[in-house]
Parts: structure tokens; C-alpha cells; sequence
């Protein structure tokens, strides 16, 4: 149900769909920093990622097998894996985020929060948009969208929207000259709408195709945090590879107006297609040898991950009693995984490093089925105070299959190993608490919450006892806000502070792999967590053209427990003084936004500072060059919007101070590898409404 911002007893933040083109954001990497205690981030080899945390709950796992802990949506679709999340989104309307566990109304892996999507809806007017944008590094930006206007009466509408984006890439391969990071992503958004008497129906066609040339990453053990020739962004190391991804699906979504309430469905099916190979150890040239037991060992590694997923949402919602707000509703998802993972060492187990000639070491399958049933109401007892009641009751079952081969002759060789196991789990979550109006123009909030991620398998092991399963984790999260209009409407505010207590949370552990001479990063529940905070976003109208928006996030997030032997050394050890994941002690936000008229048209000038304090990046050691430093980003743009607001000229610039901050450090099977912040980025773009 759509709600006034203002009325809804959660911390949210909304991001619009106009900022969003005219900061210049491509995807939601771009949008770090904009909401307080959360990170949208960028992973390490996949190209197409993105790692998200909220109120310090990290995700970075790229394994198909692990369910993220932050719920992803896209007009209320899940999208159910990380790979895909770092891929160009166009025709936005507006980003929700929504903090804390959701899991009475969005369910599973809503652990940590829930970022949606949501699209734009085909409008009343036929029309065609065009966008075009250039700048920096190769970029080259076009958007064209089109659309019907209402056609039959009003009973049909339709919007497509198609993109293409290039980039040249801003990391330069210090062997060869290859630019790294280069990209070109196309990609296509169709929406149908019918309209009937009492119901509408969207159908919603959608597409990307995207193509990295080259991992834009730094290795620290050969060229130590990047910054040994003054340049992180001149690698030295011999390191290429690419990235080839593609996404398709169709969603329907439909509401049936009936006498008592209305009835929604929301149905999806997905599919996603995800190539990666690049060079792990980056050794070339007259490069010293690399520290380690196998000094001189070459390795390229290839992942092939194949992603297929359908979903199937029927809800029935009342708000006609003066009493009762209801939902109910039933939810099933059904996922195929299947990841190939590739390996070519040499010499002498390969003739030359091409992709063509690397050997399959591991084959893992992964089918996921989940149902859930699940109810939420707000009682009004009187005009002023409400009570809000829900509950949720999820299954989860999950088979997955690993067969392991070994390596290519003349390397070790074994029979292969193949392990099939399954689980499933059974849980309910819950949310109850209180809603008390002061006034129309101030209302506070109490609430506990609960979310569910369930556990799952390890694709990435060669050997049984590293498949698993893992058990689920679970959050108990304990929440007070308030929200105000004030000033006559001219300031708006809302705070929020909380406890969060997490069970069994899942990260990495280090154990022996087939070969006995190395390790393998595997899923394993480590301990509890307790995180405290404190939330506040404010929005000031000083006239009637400046605007002033700050946001200010403060977290203290520990570990409770965390007893395991997390280093492979056979020792079960208290490892509860590492930093928890992704957890900056501070995050602030603010913006400036000036509008004068001029020349017929609005001026619009605005000024953004995304400031986050330094956190670990890693999780499995508070050795320094893990973390990423306390970073400011500014960013700005000047826009002039003309005839109604259809057409502008925007000048965007992203990171103008030029920040070069480690963006990402993780420790990985042989090197450390880093990503940096990318640099001062100055862009063009024309929007015209033909």
C-alpha cells in the first residue's frame, strides 16, 4: 500500500528518481553515502555486483548457494542474488530504503533491511525522451524512452525505455597499456499497462547485457596498496580478464478492486547469466616472486554462474474500516543455480592462460524452494493511537549438488568427489508495536521486529566437510521514532534509535581444500552480534528556492560471541575483538539545492557531501590495510530545466575532491586485492522531450 512517508512508523529513506539522472549515478553503487547507516558497494572481481550493509550487516559473497542479508526489490520483485545488482538501472522513480529487518511484509533475507526499486509507470501523454550524456574516461551515455499515452479510453498505456553506456575504464594495466574496467552495458524496460473497471494489470518486459573488459583492482603484495609508483589507478601487474553478464525477465503485476478490500498479485520470472575469468596472482615481467609456498605459480580463474528464479506473491488488503488496516497474503519462490568454476595453473598443467584452454574444476548446483504465509494489521483505537500486529511463517528447502574433479593432468589426480546434501528450515517472524499522532504534524513510533535469512550450503568447497549446511541466522530488532513537520511544513525531520540482536550470523572461515596445501573461504555460523544506533534525516526549505538536507547515522556494532577456528589452524579460538563487517561508527549526509528562475526556466544548483567514517571492509582481520579510511565524497550539478520541466542541460561532477580511498580490501586464496574510489569524473548531459 502506497503511505505518506510521514506516517510510517520505520526508519526510510527515499531517494528520487531525479537526483538519481542528475548526479549522474548509473547504478546503485553510485548512491553510497546518500542514506544514513547504509553502504551500497562495489565488489572485487565481479564487475556487475554490488555489497550492501545496513546498520552494520555486511554481504559480500558472490557464491550463487548464499542468500544476501539486505532484500532486494524491484517493483516488489526479489531479486535473489548479488550478481546483476551492480547493473545500470534506468527509468527509476525512486529508490526506498528501509532499515532494519522487514520480515512479516517482505520476508526472507530481509535481515539487515530492504532496499525497492521502483520504476516508472507509463504516463497519460504520448511522447518520446531522449537523453544523451558524455564525459570523462570514454563516457557515453543514451537513453530513449517512448510512449503511448492513454490509448482505448484510457484502458492501455505503454513506456519503453532502451540505454547504452560506455566506458572506457580509469585503471591502466602498467604491462600492456590496456585500459581496466572498461565497460558497455545496453538495456531495455518495456511496461504495459491495462486499465479495466475495477482492476489494472502491468506487464513489464526487462533486459541487460553488460561487458567489463579487465578487473579494475589493485594487488597489495606486489604493488602494496596501490600507491607504490604514486598512482592507484596504474596498476603494476599484469592482470586483464573480463566480465560478460545478461539479465531477462518479465513481471506481472495486478489489482482487482472488490467490495471488501483489494487483491494483488505479483508474479516474475528471471533469468541471469554471469561469465567472469581474470588473473589472480598478477605476476609478470621482471615482478619479484610472490611471497607464499607456490612463489612462482601462475593462476587465472574463471566463474560461469547461471541464475534462474520465479516468484509468486497473492495479497489481499482492506483499509475501509475505521478501525483496521489489514494485510494478508501468500508467497512462493522457486531458484536453479548452477556455477562452474574454472581454473588454468601453469606451466605445466596448461598450454597457454586463455579461458579456452582452462580446466573445470568444480560443478555445483543449488535448487531453492520457499513458501511463506503472512499477516500484518494496524488497530486504531482511537484517532490518535494505533496498535500494529504481524507475523509471518517462512519454509525454506534447499538441495544443493558439488562435484569436485581435481586438477587436469599431470596434476594430483582423484576420483571426483560429489556430495548432495539437503535441508530445509521452518521460520516464523513477527513485528508488533505502537503508533501515537500528537498532531498532524508530529507522530512517534515504538516497534520490535524480527528478521529470517535462511542457511544454506558453500559452493566453493572441494572437499564434504566444507559444503555444510550452515544454520539460518535470526535478528531481534528494538526501535523508537519520531517524525515532524515543522516550521509550517517547512522543515521535516525523523529520528530513530535501536538495538539489534543477531543470532548464528554467517561469515567466512578459512579450512583445507582437495589439495591439502591450501584454503578455501567457507560460509559457517560464527557468533552474535549487537548493534546500537542512531538515525536522523532532516529536510529545511530556508526560501522558496534553497534547500537543505542532512543526515546524520551513528552505529556501535560488536561481536557478542565469536568462538570458531577461523583461521584453519585447528585452534577454536575468541575472535569477538574483530571489527564486525561494514560497520562505520558515523555517516553523514548533506546537500544543498538552490532553484532560481531564469531565462524562462529554473536554475537548479546542487552540492552533496557523503562522508563515512573508516570500517573494515574484510571481517577476518583489523590488520589496517583492510579497512577503508574515513572518506568525504563531493558531488554536484548544475542543471537548467526549461518548458515544464521536460527538458534540461545538466553539468555533472562525481568525487570532485578527487579522492583516491580504498574503496574495498579483501584477503583473497593467494593476494589481497583491492578497488579504489573511482576518480573526478565532470559529465554533460541533454534531456529533450521531442
Amino acid at each position: 500500500m502506497e503511505q505518506n512517508l510521514e506516517d510510517v512508523p520505520a526508519s526510510v529513506s527515499v531517494l528520487p528518481g531525479s537526483y538519481i539522472e542528475e548526479s549522474g549515478a548509473n547504478n546503485i553503487v553510485d548512491l553510497n553515502g546518500t542514506a544514513p547507516n547504509v553502504i551500497f558497494q562495489g565488489m572485487v572481481f565481479i564487475q556487475n555486483t554490488a555489497s550492501l550493509a545496513i546498520r552494520g550487516i555486511g554481504f559480500f559473497d558472490t557464491d550463487p548457494f548464499a542468500d544476501q542479508k539486505t532484500q532486494v526489490l524491484v517493483d516488489g520483485i526479489p531479486h535473489a542474488r548479488v550478481t546483476g545488482l551492480g547493473h545500470d538501472q534506468i527509468d527509476v522513480a525512486r529508490i526506498e530504503v528501509l532499515r532494519g529487518p522487514q520480515g512479516t511484509l517482505f520476508g526472507r533475507n530481509s535481515l539487515a533491511g530492504t532496499v525497492n526499486i521502483i520504476t516508472s509507470e507509463p504516463g497519460p501523454d504520448s511522447g518520446v525522451a531522449a537523453r544523451a550524456g558524455l564525459g570523462e574516461y570514454g563516457l557515453a551515455k543514451y537513453v530513449l524512452s517512448a510512449e503511448t499515452g492513454a490509448l482505448l479510453d484510457d484502458a492501455l498505456r505503454a513506456r519503453l525505455t532502451v540505454s547504452n553506456r560506455g566506458y572506457d575504464g580509469h585503471v591502466t594495466n602498467a604491462f600492456n597499456g590496456n585500459r581496466l574496467g572498461a565497460q558497455d552495458s545496453d538495456t531495455l524496460r518495456l511496461k504495459v499497462d491495462h486499465r479495466m473497471t475495477n482492476a489494472q494489470v502491468t506487464w513489464t518486459y526487462y533486459e541487460v547485457d553488460e561487458e567489463t573488459d579487465g578487473i579494475a583492482t589493485s594487488n597489495l603484495i606486489q604493488d602494496p596498496r596501490g600507491t607504490s609508483d604514486g598512482d592507484v589507478h596504474r596498476v603494476n601487474m599484469d592482470t586483464d580478464g573480463f566480465n560478460h553478464s545478461e539479465e531477462r525477465g518479465l513481471t506481472l503485476l495486478a489489482d482487482v478492486e472488490l467490495g471488501a478490500g483489494t487483491l494483488s498479485m505479483a508474479a516474475n520470472s528471471h533469468e541471469g547469466d554471469f561469465l567472469l575469468y581474470t588473473d589472480l596472482d598478477g605476476r609478470a615481467g621482471g615482478q619479484p616472486p610472490a611471497r607464499g609456498r607456490n612463489p612462482n605459480l601462475n593462476v587465472n580463474i574463471g566463474f560461469d554462474i547461471d541464475h534462474a528464479q520465479s516468484s509468486f506473491e497473492l495479497r489481499f488488503h482492506d483499509a475501509h474500516s475505521m478501525r483496521w488496516d489489514y494485510v494478508l497474503g501468500v508467497f512462493a519462490f522457486r531458484e536453479k543455480s548452477r556455477r562452474f568454476f574454472y581454473q588454468n595453473i601453469g606451466p605445466p598443467f596448461s598450454p597457454t592462460f586463455r579461458f579456452p584452454d582452462a580446466a573445470r574444476i568444480t560443478v555445483a548446483r543449488q535448487r531453492t524452494n520457499s513458501i511463506a504465509a503472512f499477516a500484518q494489521t494496524d488497530f486504531h483505537v482511537n484517532d490518535r493511537w494505533a496498535l500494529i500486529a504481524g507475523g509471518r511463517l517462512t519454509q525454506d528447502e534447499k538441495r544443493a549438488s558439488v562435484t569436485n574433479f581435481g586438477l587436469p593432468p599431470p596434476g594430483p589426480q582423484r576420483p571426483p568427489i560429489v556430495l548432495e546434501p539437503e535441508t530445509s528450515w521452518d521460520q516464523p517472524t513477527w513485528k508488533l508495536g505502537t503508533k501515537y499522532d500528537h498532531s498532524e504534524s508530529l507522530m512517534g513510533y515504538l516497534t520490535i521486529s524480527t528478521g529470517y535469512k535462511a542457511g544454506g550450503f558453500t559452493s566453493r568447497a572441494t572437499v564434504p566437510e566444507n559444503v555444510g549446511p550452515y544454520e539460518a541466522e535470526y535478528v531481534t530488532n528494538y526501535e523508537a521514532g519520531v517524525k515532524a513537520n515543522l516550521l509550517d511544513n517547512r522543515l521535516r525531520v525523523a529520528a530513530a534509535v535501536f538495538f539489534a540482536d543477531y543470532e548464528d550470523l554467517v561469515g567466512f572461515v578459512r579450512r583445507t581444500n582437495a589439495t591439502g596445501r591450501g584454503n578455501e573461504p567457507v560460509n559457517e555460523n560464527l557468533g552474535n552480534v549487537e548493534i546500537r544506533g542512531f538515525e536522523f534525516e532532516s529536510s529545511l526549505l530556508l526560501g522558496a528556492n534553497l534547500t537543505v538536507d542532512f543526515a546524520l547515522g551513528v552505529l556501535d556494532a560488536e561481536w557478542a560471541s565469536f568462538s570458531v577456528d577461523l583461521n584453519n589452524d585447528g585452534m577454536v579460538t575468541d575472535n569477538s575483538h574483530l571489527d564486525v563487517l561494514m560497520a562505520p561508527k558515523l555517516t553523514a549526509f548533506g546537500a544543498v539545492r538552490y532553484s532560481p528562475e531564469m531565462m524562462g526556466g529554473t536554475l537548479e544548483y546542487r552540492l552533496d557531501a557523503r562522508y563515512q567514517s573508516r570500517y573494515n571492509t574484510f571481517g577476518e582481520s583489523n590488520a589496517a590495510m583492510f579497512y577503508r579510511p574515513g572518506t568525504t565524497m563531493i558531488n554536484g550539478s548544475i542543471t537548467w530545466r526549461w518548458g515544464e520541466g521536460e527538458n534540461s542541460v545538466s553539468l555533472f561532477g562525481r568525487n570532485l575532491s578527487d579522492k583516491r580511498a580504498q574503496r574495498t580490501i579483501i584477503g583473497a586464496s593467494v593476494f589481497p586485492v583491492a578497488v579504489y574510489e573511482p576518480p573526478r569524473l565532470l559529465g554533460l548531459e541533454l534531456r529533450l522531450n521531442l
